[in-house]
């Protein structure tokens, strides 16, 4: 905490007052345009004109495109209109994706001036605009308008900026350092993380980032420095490093952290007490930890390499452990809370269940079976011997099926979607769905997972198969969110132990935010492309799996890892409740 002057006091209380008071002024602009409201809509649109999987993000300032990464201003609303802004979202998305088809940008790792990188993307617009124009007509009207507007805008005698119009040129093909490695990094960064965040805050826009990687001998080193020159200031990273304590603070520079240019990060191992939330893309490769001590039962498996085409053996260590910890006073509280809601379940999956009770051409039960008689008919009347399996058996048929229910735990789960805590939403609808799994005599399972770095993948049992679910069930309250989100190696751990049931039918649910991150490279392209070779792997050996993300953003990557039909979007322990019915009934028919 800070300790303030009398005056300094007064004059950060006034600094705040005027900058939340331009914060609501600009939010009852009735005609701006958020980006994060059409932002859905136009990665669709960008993905279908460049036929790439196109992301979208908060751009800094006007923004510019990288690889397959668009950034565009996060709010726009210089016209009057809510349409007119729209369109310029529109023209936007359009330019780029020409842009990107021509291949106009930086490459290579050089550092560019801001103005140079505006100047370059204006000199080449011309050849954009020509190509744009040519293959979407309606853009030149968009063009321009946005013209005569900042035209206008321009005072006379100066150039009209048009930056907003073109953008700006980015670096293409940053440099990879995932081969360096990390040295005198203590033990901390080998364990999953103990503790979870007190204090969550977003980040103001940033485009991309350079990772100082430092060890413990550099912190010992340090040379204290502070610059004030804001009202309340949050470090950035200058060259010499601070104190890295730990305490959790964040909320105390609330305000400061709304100016922190994110572009320079320090990468430690300390415990973390706060979140500061940033969606980084790319640039955002650090170096791999120090190994784990392997003195505890670990397994090894395989991540792949979508750029190299091949696997890196034995690349993860995940340690399986069962979790003991109860929270009896969860598992009552979610029952009393959800019994309407558990009796409705209980008589949609008995419905279910009775559907395909029902065992057709038998030689003895107590009904006909309609299409054996009409088989039956067929066969006397051409001169065939008849079946005499022409009874519907009523007798319960004996289960083939295993379902193992995965758990993604890691801070992610931490977050809220729609009103609704994450990590909550997974436990409620585990204990609920796990109530009516256990009454039809299913064979199941609940797992969860985490991870920091590919080292120290955690994989917990709540509940496994052979388990009593009295048990077991009074253990789920107890699991919170820690660590990073690996999930390719939890999803190779899940079939591994799939394949050691012998029911025929086999499922993987996983539920998570369904975006694959660690500390190490886990991130983009990597992290997706390993978790849909993950799946693979496990239709190969015909175990099916089937996601439910509770976080909107999934919607980006989701499909791009388990495909159309193989997921859905969730925010509620009731939606979540009724697509497990409709999975449940889409398994039996495969049964």
């Amino acid at each position: 905490m800070f300790e303030f002057e009398p005056d300094e006091y007064i004059f950060t209380k006034f600094a705040f007052f005027f900058k939340n008071r331009k914060k609501k002024k600009e939010a009852q602009l009735q005609h701006a345009v958020n980006l994060s409201d059409v932002k859905s809509r136009l990665t669709i649109f960008a993905r279908a004109v460049t036929g790439n999987a196109i992301e979208i993000y908060d751009a800094e300032r006007e923004g510019g495109y990288r690889n397959n990464n668009f950034f565009l201003p996060s709010k726009f609303s210089e016209f009057k209109k809510v349409e007119d802004n729209i369109s310029y979202y529109l023209f936007r998305i359009l330019y780029l994706s020409i842009q990107k088809n021509l291949d106009f940008n930086w490459s290579g790792a050089e550092e560019h001036e801001l103005k140079e990188s505006q100047e370059a993307a204006k000199n080449h617009s011309d050849k954009v605009l020509k190509e744009l124009f040519l293959q979407f007509p309606i853009t030149e009207k968009y063009h321009q308008d946005l013209l005569a507007y900042y035209s206008q805008k321009t005072k006379e005698g100066k150039e009209v900026d048009t930056s907003f119009i073109y953008g700006k040129w980015m670096r293409n093909n940053l440099e990879d350092e995932s081969g360096k490695e990390l040295k005198n990094f203590s033990d901390r960064v080998k364990k999953a993380q103990e503790e979870k965040p007190k204090t969550v805050l977003k980040n103001k826009a940033v485009e991309e980032i350079i990772s100082v990687q430092i060890d413990q001998k550099q912190v010992e080193d340090m040379v204290l420095q502070h610059q004030f020159e804001k009202v309340e200031t949050a470090e950035e990273f200058g060259g010499n490093f601070r104190d890295m304590d730990g305490d959790d603070d964040l909320e105390d520079h609330e305000n400061a952290l709304e100016e922190l240019n994110m572009k320079y990060t320090v990468r430690v191992d300390d415990t973390v007490h706060s979140v500061y939330q940033a969606d980084f893309i790319e640039n955002t490769t650090v170096s791999e930890s120090a190994e784990a001590d392997s003195s505890n039962f670990h397994i090894e498996y395989d991540e792949w390499d979508y750029t190299k085409r091949k696997y890196k053996e034995k690349f993860c260590k995940v340690y399986p452990k069962n979790i003991t910890e109860t929270n009896i006073p969860f598992y009552k509280k979610t029952i009393r809370e959800n019994a309407s809601t558990l009796m409705g379940l209980r008589k949609m999956l008995t419905n279910v269940n009775n559907k395909f009770q029902q065992q057709r051409r038998q030689t003895q039960g107590e009904e006909f079976d309609l299409d054996s008689l009409i088989d039956l008919y067929v066969d006397v009347h051409s001169g065939h011997t008849p079946s005499e399996k022409i009874y519907l058996s009523k007798r319960k048929k004996e289960k083939d099926l295993s379902i193992l229910m995965l758990l993604d735990v890691s801070l992610s789960s931490d977050g809220y979607a729609a009103g609704n805590k994450v990590i909550d939403v997974e436990k409620q609808v585990s204990i609920l769905f796990g109530e009516i799994l256990n009454e039809f005599n299913v064979d199941f399972s609940i797992d969860c997972f985490h991870s920091k770095t590919r080292n120290y993948s955690t994989y917990q049992t709540i509940k496994c198969f052979d388990e009593d679910w009295d048990k077991a069930k009074y253990k789920v309250g107890s699991i919170h969110p820690e660590g990073y989100t690996r999930i390719g190696s939890a999803l190779r751990h899940s079939g591994a132990l799939l394949d050691k049931r012998d029911t025929k039918n086999k499922w993987v649910i996983l539920i998570s935010d369904g975006k694959p991150n660690d500390y190490d490279k886990y991130e983009g392209k990597y992290g997706i492309n390993d978790v849909k070779q993950a799946l693979r792997e496990l239709n190969e050996r015909n175990i099916n799996s089937y996601a439910l993300a509770i976080e909107a953003q999934a919607k980006y990557y989701l499909p791009q890892m388990f495909g159309q039909n193989h997921y859905q979007i969730l925010t509620t322990p009731i939606e979540l409740l009724e697509s497990l019915v409709k999975l449940y009934e889409k398994i039996k028919h495969q049964s």
